[in-house]
């Protein structure tokens, strides 16, 4: 395994893209183009969590998968966010020859609010207002599948209780400080610009959503809404929604548990169900 870690931003240290790369061995497969990962972790955009990056890019880089975990800015505005994500798929097009990618199997997978970047990509990449500032052409940054974990779909489907979580531990309530983060104060045309499955399209990529009937935190109707955009617009997708499990699952195992409270047998399956799905949408390119 080849690791990098290549900076996004230059005026910032903590963005940046992590590269997981197969060896190019002279025994087997040398010299293939391997389809790709680009995993946007959770953590309410106001960090990137562990558990949603690197144990799931070995994950991936164990099923012939080149991975690459973005860490993206955080406790600041969009669109910023969505440009570090845009200059990530930029950079694994870029130099897909270097690193034997092919640049037209990249599958982005967000958790959570990762989620939510990864499905802004998603049904935005082609808007003049993210690509032009970047100098980038938007075909550039068009993800080929989606993969989407707990995501936020809406912002208003996001609990709301107030928890202790604001500045020196103020009560503040999970949607609004999301919101309060990435929007500031906004007004209704720049909410309706975040509700993502208003955006779904045709031109939005085939999309494997997984989720939990009884997520606390994010509920189940984000995915259940976003399905719903792409069959209305004939887009590809896949979706798994599993009785029970908190937020934060990641991958469901031993492998990123917290003390019990992340193991999950039922939902543990999603990383098979999801390969399988994206190994069928790859193989119609």
């Amino acid at each position: 395994m080849i690791t990098q870690t290549l900076p996004i931003r230059d005026d910032s240290q903590t963005v940046y893209l992590q590269t997981y790369l197969l060896h190019n061995s002279r025994e087997f497969q040398t010299d293939i183009q391997r389809p790709a990962v680009l995993i946007c972790p959770g953590g309410g955009y106001q960090f990137t969590s562990d558990r949603e990056a690197e144990p799931v890019a070995l994950r991936f880089l164990a099923q012939g998968y080149h991975a690459f975990v973005l860490r993206y800015s955080v406790q600041t505005r969009f669109p910023q966010p969505m440009h570090d994500l845009a200059k990530a798929m930029s950079l694994v097009r870029a130099k897909a020859k270097e690193w034997l990618v092919d640049p037209d199997r990249i599958a982005v997978c967000g958790f959570s609010a990762g989620g939510h970047l990864g499905a802004s990509l998603g049904v935005l990449w082609h808007e003049p207002w993210l690509s032009e500032p970047l100098g980038l052409d938007p075909e550039q940054l068009r993800p080929n599948a989606l993969i989407l974990g707990y995501a936020v779909i809406d912002s208003d489907l996001i609990d709301n209780t107030p928890t202790p979580q604001g500045p020196q531990g103020t009560l503040v309530g999970a949607r609004d400080l999301i919101v309060r983060t990435v929007l500031g104060e906004p007004d209704q045309e720049l909410k309706e610009r975040y509700r993502l499955d208003r955006h779904v399209s045709s031109s939005t990529p085939p999309t494997f959503l997984w989720h939990t009937a009884d997520d606390e935190l994010v509920f189940a109707h984000n995915a259940l809404r976003f399905a719903t955009a792409l069959a209305d617009h004939k887009v590809p997708y896949e979706l798994h929604i599993f009785g029970h499990g908190v937020h934060g699952l990641s991958l469901a195992d031993e492998t990123t548990d917290t003390e019990g409270r992340m193991l999950n047998p039922a939902a543990h399956v999603w990383t098979d169900l999801a390969l399988r799905w994206l190994k069928e949408q790859f193989q119609k390119r």
